[in-house]
């Protein structure tokens, strides 16, 4: 297999493991499944999940399905990198790999989710596109089990800022864990 159809390949299992997370993301927080936006994101992606779904059920809002699909399909895309000559098949360690590189993932979109809720709250607070109000609904259901703690005050919300040191603090032990059992960064889709 040469570099180039490797990296073609790469890219497109990453693309569908993103989709996947969405899915995963989408069932944990408990979006509006009639946005249009969701509704096409899990037609593009669901059919996997919908098999192991009938085997493995959903633990409260844990949809471990999604999760093992993103997960079989990044173990999926290091054993192309080992087909390749990349690296070296290591059926443990490329579990291991594509456990962390599915976690790490989840914490990046869940970073960039908030970050856009955030940023939208302030710019398009009005504004009911299916993107901009599904950004909103998933940010404010990641903030409020800060808000619990710590009420808005004043119109002031504080709640994303012990969101994002939480997520950071997570961030930093699962990067940590995913180097020291040498993750190669370059392939991570997580990183």
């Amino acid at each position: 297999m040469s570099e180039a159809t490797f990296f073609l390949f790469k890219a497109l299992m990453d693309i569908f493991t993103i989709g996947v997370v969405f899915n995963f993301l989408f069932r944990l927080l408990k979006v509006d499944y009639y946005n249009p936006l969701v509704q096409g994101i899990i037609k593009a992606v669901d059919f996997p999940s919908q098999i192991l779904r009938s085997v493995i059920k959903p633990i409260y809002s844990l949809d471990m399905s999604s999760f093992l699909v993103a997960l079989f399909v990044q173990a999926g895309a290091f054993y192309l990198a080992a087909m390749a000559g990349s690296l070296d098949y290591e059926t443990i360690k490329i579990l291991i790999w594509s456990t962390y590189s599915v976690i790490l993932l989840i914490l990046k979109m869940a970073w960039w989710i908030m970050l856009g809720g955030i940023i939208l709250s302030w710019v398009a607070g009005d504004n009911f596109h299916p993107a901009i109000v599904l950004i909103r609904q998933m940010s404010d259901k990641l903030f409020k089990p800060f808000r619990i703690f710590l009420p808005p005050m004043g119109g002031l919300d504080f709640s994303p800022i012990f969101a994002f040191i939480l997520l950071n603090f997570f961030q930093a032990i699962f990067i940590q864990f995913a180097v020291e059992s040498g993750l190669p960064v370059w392939l991570s889709v997580g990183f």
